[in-house]
């Protein structure tokens, strides 16, 4: 290994101007154009709907859901695991280098090893939100005002974090979370849009803790829990973060021993109807 006291000084910015951080980027996973940047589902950790953006015209990334966030440089470093120089010599070279056996797609964050300069993602939130954590948020940077946004709340009504919802460009909706965090390296506190830690926790901890007798409603998406909380008072209704595709990484834990309904949204037909069923409706 180059010992960093003989490596030469480099002038990254002009580096970073002569490369497109899309094309560095797509060589390893696969961009989908999206506006003016490039989601995909990110390469940092699990999931299944695509929070990492990449933004050409500023020359960066962003994961909504992990916090990953950099240059061209960063990402080859995280994702290979290489130093800052190897990254910066890929970067100036002809090729760029390709990840060894069974790094194609890794789903958590490779360790940089003890000589790091930084972890991949040094942020970490901070469940409940502490009393001294500012006012989250009003709008996003990039996304303006949000459509609705719902707290998250533990079993003593004690913020936990949010989900904000935003109409993006095409008119469809986006949503992102929002937490209380701290950075590892350098104890700073702010807001982050990132997603709970694992496992997460449910929407409406503080309604099924008033309610510790009554059945509780399991429905999909806080909106849908905020409506029947409102219409079936009797029932203790909650949801989770993420929709159906991230119940894996939901602590249910509080539902024990409670008798539960899950009431699943009207979308669950994704199939083309046949014939016989188009026939038998038209009856």
């Amino acid at each position: 290994m180059t010992e960093r006291s003989n490596l030469p000084k480099v002038d990254t910015a002009a580096l970073l101007a002569t490369v497109s951080i899309a094309d560095v980027i797509g060589r390893y996973v696969p961009l989908t154009k999206s506006g003016a940047e490039y989601e995909t589902c990110c390469p940092f950790h699990t999931e299944s709907t695509p929070s990492f953006k990449v933004t050409p015209v500023k020359g960066f990334y962003h994961c909504f859901g992990c916090g990953a966030h950099g240059d061209a440089i960063a990402f080859l470093r995280e994702y290979l695991g290489i130093s800052f120089h190897d990254a910066v010599v890929a970067l100036g070279g002809d090729a760029l280098p390709v990840p060894q056996a069974g790094q194609a797609s890794p789903t958590r964050k490779p360790s940089m090893g003890k000589d790091a300069d930084e972890d991949s993602c040094p942020w970490a939130p901070i469940l409940p939100v502490p009393d001294h954590a500012d006012e989250p948020p009003k709008a996003h940077l990039k996304r303006g005002l949000p459509e609705q946004a719902w707290c998250y709340r533990d079993a003593d009504g004690k913020a936990l974090g949010y989900v904000y919802r935003f109409k993006n460009s095409t008119g469809g909706k986006e949503i992102l979370p929002l937490v209380f965090a701290r950075n590892d390296k350098t104890r700073v506190e702010e807001w982050r849009w990132m997603a709970f830690p694992e496992p997460r926790p449910l929407y409406g901890l503080d309604r099924l803790a008033a309610k510790p007798d009554a059945t509780v409603l399991l429905v999909e998406g806080e909106k849908c829990a905020d409506a029947g909380a409102a219409l079936l008072p009797e029932y203790a209704v909650v949801s989770w973060p993420g929709g159906g595709k991230s119940v894996k990484k939901v602590d249910w834990h509080p539902l024990a021993g409670r008798k539960v309904i899950a009431w699943p949204d009207a979308d669950a037909k994704r199939v083309p109807l046949t014939k016989a069923e188009k026939d038998a409706i038209a009856k």
